[in-house]
């Protein structure tokens, strides 16, 4: 349940990223989401892990500093507002264990649950531009955490701050491996997760590798740009695009343009045995000036 990293790996143009979700939120579940599940079904998890999901706020702008309280007292807002579902249904895999992204191999495989959210928070104690990406494919669960960011910014519960007026915050929410790593403060709650004790085969590279096409108005401009996303590959090996996240980028030009391709690029999924699964990966295009 927890992200496998750097799946792609190119150089990070460091700087201010653009953060949006490519279209709102469905409540419908994609025909390959409950295939996937289906597939799932057929397999026998070799057990279950008692995992703690977690809740990690930071400004965007790493040189934004937060007050040291201000991820601890928005965390408790949060959970306090937080309902668990008994039961949610999943189908997005991650590698567990012994890991190998040479080889792109786990040990086992683990379903996860999780959401990567982003609002500006305003030191009236109010947020805006609040937006949620949906990088495990449960709409229920990604429709809550907007719901829960929506109701802390009309109570005006955002924790105060000084110096500047507005800081645009990235909220994640996961699974965390090392429970003991993870300051109680920011425990959300604590899960039973399925695992599958056979080898996890993570997602390769896409079967079609051709690049984005540069936009014209940037040769015209001489400009470039790096543009890293998020997203979760379905088992035919296409992107939900409920799932896209820009990770960095700096054009919007740029952004579209890959935008445009992810939405023709085919990628080799992840398997867990013979059975292929929907999974969470990275790339990172890169822009050169011409």
């Amino acid at each position: 349940m927890v992200a496998v990293a750097g799946i792609f790996c190119s150089p990070l143009l460091i700087g201010a990223a653009v953060h949006f979700t490519s279209s709102p939120l469905s409540s419908v579940r994609s025909p390959t989401a409950r295939d996937t599940t289906s597939c799932l079904d057929t397999l026998r998890a070799t057990d279950s892990v008692n995992a703690v999901v977690k809740i990690t706020v930071k400004p965007q702008d790493p040189k934004t500093k937060l007050p040291p309280d201000f991820e601890g007292l928005f965390a408790q807002e949060f959970r306090s507002r937080l309902k668990v579902p008994s039961t949610l249904a999943l189908s997005v895999m991650e590698g567990w264990e012994a890991c190998d992204t040479v080889a792109q191999t786990c040990g086992a495989g683990a379903l996860m649950v999780g959401s990567q959210a982003y609002a500006t928070a305003h030191n009236d104690g109010t947020l805006s531009r609040i937006g949620v990406v949906d990088v495990t494919l449960t709409p229920a669960f990604a429709d809550s955490v907007h719901a829960i960011l929506a109701k802390i910014s009309e109570l005006k519960l955002v924790p105060f701050f000084q110096k500047v007026d507005s800081i645009p915050l990235d909220i994640s929410i996961a699974v965390e491996q090392n429970p003991d790593s993870v300051p109680a403060p920011r425990h959300l709650f604590r899960a039973r997760i399925p695992r599958f004790g056979r080898q996890f085969t993570l997602v390769a590279n896409p079967k079609n590798s051709s690049q984005p096409k540069y936009p014209s108005i940037a040769v015209l401009e001489s400009v470039g740009d790096t543009v890293k996303v998020a997203f979760t590959v379905l088992p035919d090996g296409t992107i939900d695009p409920q799932s896209v996240d820009v990770v960095s980028g700096h054009y919007r030009e740029f952004i579209r343009s890959v935008f445009d391709k992810l939405a023709t690029t085919r990628y080799t999924p992840a398997k867990i045995g013979s059975c292929a699964v929907a999974m969470r990966a990275e790339q990172t295009f890169i822009f050169r000036t011409r």
